[in-house]
């Protein structure tokens, strides 16, 4: 140092602007520089926290001992999981079975569906069998208006299996039959007129004989029965002819 300041002043200057540089670059660094170093403190300490945490998870995973008592074996687990997808996969199906239009592959399987679903009390099955006469005569009208006819004789043959069941099933009550004949009237008008329009499909003939074929058994079991055997007229009378002849015999064994 004293040879610095006895001979050479400017090298002191130099060396002091050294020190000062150093001292405001690493113990008194600015703003700027203290939250750059700040940022990479906290990003190298989250990282650390990350990893550490991580193979913690790892750790517990691949232990026995931390499996939890309850879990089912591999095997009862793909049973499980077997039988949760043959569920959605049943419910997808019922889904689409219950969805399906006229004509299509599950149309059949729809029918039979909704007729094992029927009520079992008489009134409730006569008009389940209704609503779904009509469901069936409406999707046969709306198969011939976008031009399907497959559809349409599709839905025309369920009409037919369920116009014959209804006749089958109603019994002989006279409301009952009155009310089914006067639906199956309305249907037959409206068959009559898609005939006309489409008179080259032979499946609306079919569905008009059916129909014209129940209403006549319905009107058949309208009419009063008549008994096999008509009481003749004058019974009393011929009663008390029995008994002359009995008091005439009577005079003649006391004679």
């Amino acid at each position: 140092m004293s040879y610095y300041l006895d001979n050479d002043l400017s090298a002191l200057d130099r060396l002091e602007d050294l020190l000062d540089a150093y001292a405001d670059a690493r113990l008194a660094p600015k703003s700027a520089v203290l939250a750059r170093i700040r940022a990479n403190v906290l990003a190298q300490a989250a990282a650390a926290v990350a990893t550490t945490a991580a193979a913690n998870r790892l750790r517990l995973v691949e232990s026995p001992a931390s499996r939890p008592r309850w879990s089912l074996p591999p095997r009862f687990s793909r049973a499980v999981f077997g039988l949760g997808f043959a569920a959605a996969l049943m419910l997808g199906t019922t889904a689409a079975v219950l969805a399906a239009p006229p004509g299509s592959a599950f149309y059949n399987a729809r029918v039979f569906l909704e007729t094992i679903a029927l009520p079992t009390q008489a009134d409730a099955r006569l008009a389940r069998h209704e609503e779904l006469i009509q469901e069936r005569l409406d999707e046969a009208m709306a198969a011939a208006t976008r031009g399907d006819t497959t559809a349409m004789a599709a839905a025309l043959v369920a009409y037919q299996s369920e116009v014959d069941a209804a006749t089958a099933e109603i019994g002989s009550d006279p409301d009952r039959l009155a009310h089914l004949e006067e639906e199956l009237a309305k249907h037959t008008v409206v068959l009559t007129s898609l005939a006309a329009q489409l008179p080259e499909q032979t499946s609306i003939e079919h569905a008009i004989d059916v129909s014209s074929s129940a209403i006549t058994k319905l009107q058949g079991r309208e009419q009063p029965t008549h008994p096999s055997h008509t009481p003749q007229p004058g019974g009393g009378n011929a009663g008390n002819g029995g008994a002359g002849n009995g008091e005439h015999q009577g005079g003649q064994n006391e004679r």
